[in-house]
């Protein structure tokens, strides 16, 4: 029997201390990837029986220092006064030492023989510009990928306000739309006949009805339940208590249809409807609006002015030009009436049914549509009227519930909520603020030091990501020797694919939303990743930073300060690879491209950043981050022909992306493989 055999056999025996050491062990030799989940799994039943669900004292000792004080501060791991001293004392020895800067020279940012004539065009105006990402589609003749009848489905997620509900299913019967849609209703285990609410709507509306069991408050799987029954290409959630005005379908479908990468927001007012029969609005399509507009119960829900309620976002919508020019429009996105596609589902993922209290859960979803490469917009026509009832009844306690949330949003939302921290007060969080990204292929030799390189941070909020390209030699022996069960250490094998697959699969499990990017055989300085996190703070529209390097002989010792273009501009970029190591980008601006590509065996990076370059802004620090080691082997050097080839062909293929495909850039001597001389040929305005 395996270890991973009798690791499984002890937690079916609820031997969960036993399973735990077990796994961890399992861990060590098979990857600490596959057995994440039973490990995790044996901690919470150990926690659940109040037993230590610690590691072991064989993992324990391979930790890094700030692992090890973040594990105590997580009260995972008991550390008297002296240890926590002494870790403290190690982590300040290894990451004492502080970037040097880089040697500078004044240059002027456009190259003196670019074409004058030859104009980039225009980056966004903001991380979340969707009119200039639909016009960079039209130039990649991107299309919305739709069947012949596009149509929407609308989530009304529910329990019990059988009244309210019906209020809501009437003003759908006013419509006034083009498009087809259904209705879902997703019953979270009511006791109110709900059901019978549905049956009266049978022959007004495309209605279906689905219920799951009370088991408490269960707002994202009952939603989850509801989206997974929709049959449109695109869905609406709209909470039964939010009834929408006559143009509410149509107004979202218009836009949906001619960019399907945009998750759409209405707006609200609040309105009392306890009054009015049902009938009045089916009857009347105008009747809602004709209420007057009232003061919520809720104080989280508005802002008040004088005797009315007001959506706290509508001003924010407008400052920002319908969200157009906002760097973080997830925190707009609220649950109870939106739409998007069905498509980022997939890509995204579902509503996270960790949320079981009043709050926090349309956020942490839109922050995850918003990192996997959705774009946001308000839309005022998608008014929808907040119900309020009298003396809040059956209303959730929104204020406890939010109490509750917003630490678990600090959780799993590292963008915009987490701070700069070292480990003295960080604790291990399962969604990290950076993932530093390594593809692994037989450097044995090299890569302890460069893992080590990136846990030794003077930022923790980290986790290293290693894709083992099916090395021949005893690489991955060794990172599951010296790193397995290391919680900020993720590892996946796979057969030997090239830099271009690894990176690929290594970025893929990165949950980061900053990722940088180390090669196997190189390492860090240590405060690396902080300076390059202060230049993020410091402009959020920015999609990647990048520092400067120093090439090292294996033992460290210094060959020569590597090249450095002091000041980044885009026209230099297509002319030169001027972006060298380290370098950080967001997880949304790689998103937004297609990632490295795995049919060229070098050029690789240039490639990528061109991508990258082409959705932002970047900036460059003047510091030396990175310790580049050059040992003979390296495959800039080793084919050198072959890299000159494609250095010119992803130039071009960047200028085809742009729109400027009439621009070619070549080389002046094709023959010599180290000249990097180029011409340009027949140069236009972009489109």
């Amino acid at each position: 029997m395996t270890i991973l055999d009798q690791a499984i056999s002890a937690y079916l025996n609820k031997d969960f201390s036993t399973a735990l050491q077990l796994f961890y062990q399992a861990g060590e030799r098979y990857g600490s990837n596959l057995v994440a989940t039973n490990i995790r799994l044996c901690q919470q039943a150990l926690t659940e029986a109040g037993q230590s669900s610690a590691c072991p004292p064989l993992i324990l000792a391979k930790l890094d220092p700030a692992t090890r004080i973040m594990l105590a501060n997580a009260a995972e791991l008991e550390l008297t006064e002296a240890e926590r001293t002494r870790l403290l004392a190690e982590y300040r020895l290894a990451t004492h030492k502080k970037s040097e800067d880089a040697e500078t020279q004044a240059v002027n940012p456009i190259p003196a023989d670019w074409p004058k004539d030859l104009v980039l065009p225009p980056l966004p105006d903001s991380t979340n510009d969707y009119l200039w990402n639909r016009k960079r589609k039209s130039l990649l003749d991107v299309v919305p990928s739709l069947s012949s009848k596009p149509g929407l489905s609308i989530i009304i997620p529910t329990f019990n306000r059988s009244r309210i509900l019906d209020v809501t299913l009437a003003c759908l019967c006013n419509q006034q739309t083009r498009f087809p849609f259904e209705v879902i209703v997703a019953d979270d285990g009511s006791r109110e006949a709900i059901d019978l609410i549905v049956r009266q709507y049978e022959s007004l509306l495309d209605i279906k009805y689905s219920r799951q069991k009370d088991y408490g408050y269960q707002l994202c799987a009952v939603r989850n339940l509801g989206l997974r029954t929709a049959q449109y290409d695109f869905v609406a959630i709209l909470d039964c208590d939010m009834a929408p005005n006559p143009l509410w379908v149509q107004s979202y479908m218009e836009l949906l249809v001619q960019d399907d990468d945009v998750a759409l927001i209405g707006p609200r007012k609040y309105v009392d409807t306890s009054s009015h029969n049902p009938e009045s609005f089916r009857s009347d399509s105008n009747f809602l609006e004709k209420l007057p507009e009232i003061i919520t119960n809720n104080d989280v829900a508005g802002k008040t002015e004088q005797t009315k309620s007001i959506d706290w976002r509508l001003d924010h919508f407008h400052k920002s030009d319908d969200l157009r020019l906002c760097d973080t429009p997830f925190r707009f996105f609220s649950g109870g009436n939106v739409a998007f596609a069905k498509k980022w589902l997939e890509k995204a993922g579902y509503f996270d049914e960790a949320f079981n209290h009043w709050g926090g859960e349309d956020n942490e979803f839109g922050y995850r549509l918003y990192r996997a490469g959705c774009y946001f917009r308000a839309v005022s026509g998608a008014l929808a009227y907040h119900q309020e009832p009298p003396g809040k009844e059956n209303e959730t306690d929104r204020a406890a519930g939010k109490a509750i949330t917003i630490k678990l949003v600090q959780e799993k939302v590292p963008y915009f909520y987490r701070k700069l921290e070292g480990p003295e007060t960080a604790n291990l969080h399962g969604i990290p603020l950076v993932s530093i990204y390594i593809p692994a292929y037989n450097c044995a030799e090299h890569i302890v030091r460069c893992v080590n390189s990136a846990l030794n941070q003077t930022i923790t909020d980290l986790e290293v990501c290693i894709c083992d390209d099916g090395s021949t030699d005893s690489t991955l022996e060794i990172i599951n020797q010296h790193f397995g069960g290391n919680p900020r250490v993720r590892v996946m094998s796979k057969s030997n694919g090239g830099i271009g697959s690894a990176s690929n699969a290594a970025v893929r499990m990165a949950r980061g939303y900053y990722i940088g990017q180390l090669d196997s055989d190189d390492y860090l300085e240590p405060d690396a990743v902080e300076l390059c996190l202060k230049t993020f703070f410091s402009d959020r529209s920015l999609v990647c930073v990048y520092t400067t390097n120093r090439n090292v002989n294996p033992d460290g010792s210094l060959i020569a300060n590597g090249y450095n273009w002091p000041e980044y501009s885009r026209e230099k970029l297509m002319t030169a690879m001027i972006l060298h190591h380290f370098r950080m980008f967001t997880a949304r601006a790689w998103n937004l491209t297609s990632g490295f590509d795995e049919e060229i065996t070098n050029a690789v990076d240039y490639d990528m950043f061109l991508k990258l370059s082409e959705v932002g802004k970047f900036r460059h620090i003047n510091k030396v981050c990175y310790n580049r080691v050059l040992h003979g082997g390296n495959t800039s050097i080793v084919k050198l022909d072959q890299q000159k080839i494609n250095h010119f062909s992803v130039v071009n293929s960047s200028f085809q992306r742009l729109g400027v495909s009439k621009t070619k850039y070549e080389p002046t001597n094709s023959e010599d493989p180290k000249c990097r001389k180029y011409k340009f040929t027949t140069s236009v305005h972009a489109d």
